[in-house]
């Protein structure tokens, strides 16, 4: 759900502004709202430049597999030396790949040309004979006539020759590649490049242990963080009273209104609080049960709500949770995604748990789908004695329950919406949306009960007459017909789900083909189990990579697009982010 917010304004004396500020910050409560940031302010632009190296250094440093392997080396200078000094470090080591990289350019040019003395072949330039090297197709090179030529064939393979012709005056033309005569030997550049792995291994050595010193940086990094932070609200406050006074107006969670009042009171500061306007850019906090919780990342793909709406996660995330099995649909998958949720969650950080859980209840999800489906690892075993009583669903029942499905998750949605608007302004605001239920519910519902088309045409009445109470009777039953045009597309909506069916079903006989190929390598000698036993590791491993992304992007597609659709979801709100002292 969406926390309920408080509005507070403060009028601030110009002198106690910075002390009051620096307060403020430390309590950490209040979400301060700024028209806009001074992009010309110095100190602003060099606090973000020193932020953005020292999250640079950061990063690098936490990439880095031998950061915990150095010795600690002896750095006296600060940490903005220190980050000058890697930044310095990581330019020196790129040009030295890239001089490895042309030196191992150069040797592979001079591989097919062998050993040779560069310096040689100066002095043969000094006594007046030239060296060219040449390199021609095998046929052509037997069809050129070097019968009077001095030359020796250097290299021969399937292709190519490669020879060198020796001459003392004039300029003897030959009918094949010439080319560059060149400046070094292979000995001479062998040593160069390793004269640069061997410098590039010590400044990488360096640079590792440059590493060592994240602590210190990351210290500085929250200090610039803070500093950033008080600055831009210090140097943007609306002024008033000829700058003698400066407003500050801030949004807080209700629940902590009581303790900020009681900062307040202690502060030489004129204050009062109010409830937000409906037109007012209140900022955005989620806070849900455990399971829900799980989902808020997802919430955050896409968009926040607007304070005024309604926080979906909690009324996707079952549905989620179900397409996602329904779409994988496999018992041992879903197996093996808990086991790797489990393993996960003993190795990520605290902070990143929470997708291991994800994993691991998707995991239950798809475990319990693929065993009413009857398909663990693409074995059917619906036929196997006793199976029914946990197998519920054939290829025909998981078409009908993805289509009831998206009937129940469509007309959850207009309901949401209905009580939405009802909430906001009023029964009357919510009845079209009610008409919209039943004009859907009536219409499918009369396939099987004919009554309900009266529930269908008591919908259309109230979408005819409720759908915009702002506009006189005849305007209302114009943009009515014009909304009932638009059923089309609900249906259109609902037939989407059929998806859920169509990627279970294609898992499925993925999986199954995966087998069938497998076990048709048993028989052949020897390597036969071996060939089987590769082919179902690598082919139900890419069968689970690719089946679990699909079963993860399409229920995303199906939340994002026909679910908040049919809630009316406007969303463009701004997350609600505290004014406090950062830490990373």
């Amino acid at each position: 759900m969406i926390v309920p917010m408080e509005k507070v304004t403060a009028l601030i004396f110009h002198k106690a502004k910075e002390d009051f500020l620096s307060e403020l910050q430390g309590l950490g409560v209040i979400h301060i709202a700024l028209e806009k940031l001074d992009a010309t302010d110095q100190t602003l632009g060099e606090l973000k430049d020193s932020i953005k190296r020292c999250e640079s250094f950061l990063k690098t440093a936490k990439d880095a597999k031998t950061a915990g392997t150095q010795p600690e080396i002896s750095f006296d200078g600060d940490v903005p030396t220190l980050i000058g000094v890697y930044e310095k470090t990581l330019d020196e080591i790129a040009s030295l790949r890239d001089r490895i990289e042309k030196s191992d350019k150069e040797l592979s040019y001079l591989n097919p040309w062998g050993e040779f003395d560069s310096a040689s072949l100066k002095r043969l330039a000094e006594a007046g004979i030239s060296t060219r090297f040449f390199v021609a197709p095998v046929k052509r090179f037997q069809s050129l006539d070097l019968e009077n030529a001095c030359y020796q064939e250097v290299a021969r393979d399937k292709t190519y020759v490669h020879f060198v012709l020796f001459e003392r005056a004039g300029h003897l033309k030959i009918n094949c590649d010439e080319c560059p005569c060149p400046d070094t030997d292979r000995k001479t550049l062998e040593n160069q490049r390793d004269i640069f792995r061997e410098e590039k291994a010590k400044k990488e050595q360096f640079l590792a242990a440059l590493y060592r010193r994240t602590a210190a940086v990351e210290e500085c990094l929250n200090a610039q963080r803070t500093r950033y932070a008080f600055h831009s609200i210090s140097a943007n406050l609306e002024a008033a009273a000829e700058g003698a006074v400066f407003v500050l107006k801030g949004w807080l969670p209700r629940s902590d209104k009581k303790r900020v009042q009681e900062f307040l009171n202690g502060r030489n500061v004129y204050f009062y609080f109010e409830s937000p306007a409906p037109d007012e850019a209140v900022p955005i906090l989620l806070k849900n049960n455990r399971f829900a919780r799980l989902f808020e990342p997802i919430t955050r793909l896409f968009d926040l709500p607007d304070y005024t709406e309604f926080d979906l996660t909690p009324f996707f995330a079952p549905f989620f949770t179900l397409f996602f099995g329904f779409c994988l649909g496999d018992a041992g998958y879903g197996l093996l995604l808990v086991i790797a949720g489990a393993v996960c969650g003993r190795r990520f950080p605290p902070d990143k748990r929470t997708l291991a859980v994800l994993l691991m209840i998707l995991g239950i999800s798809t475990f319990a789908c693929g065993l009413m489906s009857g398909t663990l690892f693409g074995f059917d075993f619906s036929q196997i004695p006793g199976a029914n009583r946990v197998v519920l669903f054939d290829q025909n029942r998981l078409f009908q329950a993805a289509l009831i499905l998206g009937v129940i998750q469509v007309l959850f949605g207009m309901l949401l919406k209905a009580i939405n608007r009802i909430r906001q302004y009023g029964v009357a605001a919510g009845l079209s949306s009610i008409g919209w239920i039943l004009l859907v519910g009536g219409l499918l519902s009369m396939m099987v009960v004919h009554a309900a088309v009266w529930a269908a045409a008591a919908g259309a009445l109230l979408i005819l007459l409720f759908n915009d109470m702002q506009a006189n009777i005849f305007v209302r039953i114009g943009k009515g017909l014009w909304e009932l045009y638009g059923i089309t597309g609900v249906f259109g909506d609902i037939l989407s789900y059929i998806r859920l069916f169509a990627l279970g079903i294609s898992s499925s006989i993925l999986g199954f083909v995966i087998n069938e190929i497998a076990f048709q390598l048993r028989s052949i000698p020897v390597a036969g189990f071996l060939l089987t036993l590769v082919v179902l590791l690598v082919g139900h491993t890419g069968n689970l990579l690719l089946s679990a992304l699909s079963s993860f992007v399409h229920p995303l597609r199906l939340t994002f697009v026909e679910f908040y659709k049919s809630v009316g979801f406007q969303g463009g709100g701004k997350a609600y982010s505290p004014f406090k002292k950062s830490t990373v």
